[in-house]
């Protein structure tokens, strides 16, 4: 009997750069919270590191190979990106480079805390920091991580994935969304008004969320919907 493979598509992480101290000197490594790569193995598609590079015409390349692009958390962006100016973090320029390159391409695209800041900034947005809040939006110095209802609009592909006008989002970020960018809306709010979804305005899976979505599966099921949703596109796109 002739066997049948079932396509698992491939999906892009790109790296978060740290310093580990070796003692008398510094090394630099590339890195990825486990709980990315698990989710996205969880959903049986197939994650792949995207490492820094200078040079983004060869890395087109290989990029080209890729069926989604999942953009992670890190560091505040540069408020130079906000003029289009180049960053003093090459992590923000990169990113932005990639997430241009994928949008061209028509392939999903889903941003997780930074991440949703870095699609908001590459589609001309801007971002300030969060200040007199009814609502804890902040990692709390004993590490407890903060949980709120954010309010659904009905007419957008949030609601149509998880059917719900309400639900829970976790919260660990101290930066929100100040001019949308252009092609997004606001799919989601906290109940302070502060954004916490967003999404294309078109047809195309691009989506971001302010939340760890990836670490809320146990309490909160229909996340589950998002990761099947971006997979399933991104095995589509090879049709």
């Amino acid at each position: 009997m002739r066997r049948i493979h079932t396509y698992k598509p491939i999906i892009g992480i790109v790296s978060g750069m740290e310093y580990i101290d070796k003692g008398i000197y510094q090394k630099t490594v590339y890195c990825v919270n486990e709980d990315y790569i698990n989710v996205i193995c969880r959903f049986d598609a197939i994650p792949v590191i995207i490492p820094y590079s200078n040079d983004f015409k060869n890395m087109e390349i290989f990029l080209k190979q890729l069926d989604g692009l999942l953009l992670i958390g890190g560091e505040d962006i540069s408020t130079a990106c906000f003029n289009n100016k180049s960053s003093e973090n090459k992590r923000d320029d990169f990113e932005i480079k990639i997430y241009n390159f994928f949008k061209k391409l028509n392939r999903p695209i889903l941003g997780i805390c930074r991440g949703l800041q870095l699609i908001n900034v590459a589609e001309g947005g801007t971002l300030k920091n969060i200040v007199d809040t009814k609502i804890s939006h902040f990692i709390e110095k004993d590490g407890w991580i903060n949980y709120h209802n954010m309010n659904i609009v009905k007419q957008s592909k949030l609601y149509t994935i998880i059917n719900e006008s309400q639900y829970t989002i976790s919260s660990l970020h101290h930066q929100q969304i100040d001019k949308l960018g252009n092609n997004l809306i606001v799919s989601a709010t906290a109940d302070d008004g502060i954004p916490e979804v967003i999404e294309s305005n078109n047809s195309i899976f691009i989506m971001g969320f302010q939340g760890h979505i990836e670490k809320c599966f146990n309490n909160f099921k229909k996340y589950e919907n998002i990761f099947k949703n971006f997979v399933e596109e991104a095995k589509n796109g090879k049709k």
